[in-house]
């Protein structure tokens, strides 16, 4: 089984990590976590210097922590970076020209509220992805 795992530096995110590191563990699923760092480049003319490769450095920083889960059990996984706008869309191309079989996400993320059911990219997410997509709290 092949697993994508969003990551964003949220408590939710690395939960989702866990749980598809415990699946790696127990059922050898083959997991690639992912992080999109906005991209900004051209949104904004006046941008302070290098802060496209501070994202992009930052996105890094996130998944080398969610990686350590990995790493700590002795676990292959694979990391992707990517930069976009709107990151449910990179997840969801990402799933479907993978072939992951499942996504596994957080909730909500860095920028939701903890009053949110559910974050504005796990509700993309879950309802255009062409695979199973499974929400962590």
């Amino acid at each position: 089984m092949k697993v994508l795992v969003p990551v964003d530096g949220s408590q939710t995110s690395l939960d989702a990590a866990r749980r598809a590191a415990e699946m790696a563990e127990k059922e050898g699923a083959q997991v690639t976590l992912m992080t999109v760092a906005y991209f900004v480049q051209d949104i904004l003319a006046e941008m302070p210097p290098n802060i496209q490769e501070k994202l992009e450095r930052e996105g890094q920083r996130i998944l080398d922590q969610a990686k350590e889960i990995f790493t700590g059990k002795n676990l292959p996984v694979e990391t992707v970076l990517e930069v976009g706008t709107v990151p449910a869309n990179n997840i969801i191309r990402k799933a479907q020209e993978g072939q992951f079989d499942r996504i596994i996400m957080g909730a909500t993320g860095k920028t939701g509220l903890d009053q949110v059911l559910l974050g504005s990219t796990a509700a993309k997410v879950v309802a255009q992805a062409s695979c199973e997509v499974v929400v962590v709290r």
